[in-house]
């Protein structure tokens, strides 16, 4: 059988890696993950992965340690029906609508309905400074033009340069470590696009995959939000933005856009990624209310105001009943996820004792087998493969792990 015929999602052999640099505190080896390599993914599957505190980086899939490193990183979602734009988040959008429309900004405003008399509406009030929403009468006396749209992934230079100043001038970048192919690699190369119909606008015009969203100030790219489309969420995968642009929060007004492009698309939820409570630069993603944080457990989503208290005392934070684990520190080049402790896995004898040699479809030389076929015919190559098989089992979830192919090429 051909890899063809079978599974949608096929991924590369997982590997538990230790002692990393922490991007948020700068610790040399504070951060621990699990990683391993998306070859295809369906966008259901990926959504799967998330709720299991899973993320992505281009086509490199990894999942935090959250009980083994220095700055916990927890999954945050909002659900956008839910969502009440606070205070400062509608000063953030009114200011930057005025510094686009200037002097016609009172007109705009009457017109669309979002005067202090009126209430504010989140849709009108992101909208109404869009050039294509301005009436005609009004266009040629407004400040600026804004231009926000949705496009294709590929690679531009016009993304290019912006990419490249927005990682120089906020993250300090050496100028000889950006390089088109590892912007290609970040944002642009997505394992949705080698699955069929994963990367698509659907014939009612909503999103699939991976998407660039735009926003152009007089003709100029000023910023880009990188977004995955997904069956119930929009996740936010990385904003960056000129920095003579940085005094309009565009942190704020991204997030509200997206969270209202999650409604636009009938999606419940919006993903804004992951979640570090002592990193201030993480601080604005905790202003969008009511947000959920996902249990690293548990692999339930709780109230941000139900794991706030207990982050202020402690790095690691479940609700499960029965969790008693300490904590390991994690040392050595050479740990496994079992060995570690890690957060949110079976023990080995557990997996052990519902490993299924029947239910892992393994891909050797672009054939597909059964486990339990190459243990038949190639006994020795199955035995070095059978601690990485239950540890990935362990650590993705018994019930995903089985719908997905291996590739051990």
């Amino acid at each position: 059988m051909s890899t063809e015929d079978h599974l949608k999602t096929m991924i590369s052999l997982g590997q538990y890696i230790p002692n990393r640099h922490c991007g948020y505190c700068g610790s040399s080896n504070g951060s621990s993950i699990y990683g391993l390599n998306a070859l295809s993914l369906t966008v259901d599957h990926y959504q799967q992965l998330m709720d299991r505190g899973w993320r992505r980086s281009g086509k490199f899939l990894y999942k935090p340690d959250l009980k083994n490193s220095c700055c916990p990183q927890y999954t945050i979602r909002i659900k956008e029906s839910a969502f009440k734009p606070s205070k400062e988040h509608r000063q953030a959008i009114n200011k930057f609508n005025r510094f686009i429309l200037g002097s016609q900004y009172d007109s705009v405003q009457k017109l669309s309905m979002t005067s202090k008399h009126a209430g504010f509406n989140l849709s009108t009030s992101i909208h109404c400074a869009e050039y294509g929403n301005i009436p005609q009468t009004i266009r040629e006396n407004i400040k600026h033009r804004l231009t926000v749209k949705l496009v294709t992934p590929e690679f531009t230079q016009e993304k290019y340069a912006l990419y490249r100043h927005y990682q120089q001038y906020c993250h300090k970048e050496p100028l000889e470590q950006i390089t088109p192919s590892g912007f290609k690699r970040f944002l642009c190369d997505a394992p949705f696009s080698l699955v069929q119909g994963a990367y698509c606008v659907t014939a009612d015009g909503k999103h699939v995959g991976l998407w660039h969203q735009m926003y152009y100030v007089d003709g100029v790219l000023v910023a880009m939000a990188v977004l995955d489309f997904l069956p119930d969420t929009i996740s936010g995968v990385y904003f960056m933005s000129r920095e003579d642009y940085s005094k309009h929060e565009f942190g704020k007004l991204s997030a509200c856009r997206e969270i209202l492009l999650s409604h636009e698309e009938n999606k419940p939820y919006y993903h804004i990624g992951l979640y570090v409570y002592h990193c201030q630069k993480m601080k604005y993603k905790a202003s969008f209310k009511p947000s959920e944080l996902l249990d690293p457990e548990l692999y339930e989503y709780f109230s941000f105001d139900k794991f706030e208290p207990e982050l202020a005392k402690r790095l690691y934070v479940t609700f499960d009943p029965a969790y008693s684990n300490p904590l390991r520190t994690v040392s050595g080049r050479q740990q496994s996820a079992f060995s570690a402790n890690m957060s949110g896995i079976l023990a080995r004898s557990s997996v052990e004792a519902i490993f299924d040699d029947f239910n892992v479809t393994l891909i050797i030389q672009n054939r597909s087998m059964l486990g339990t076929h190459l243990k038949a015919l190639l006994p020795d190559v199955y035995k070095s493969l059978h601690h990485t098989l239950v540890e990935m089992e362990a650590v993705i979830g018994v019930e995903l792990f089985e719908q997905f192919a291996i590739s051990v090429n």
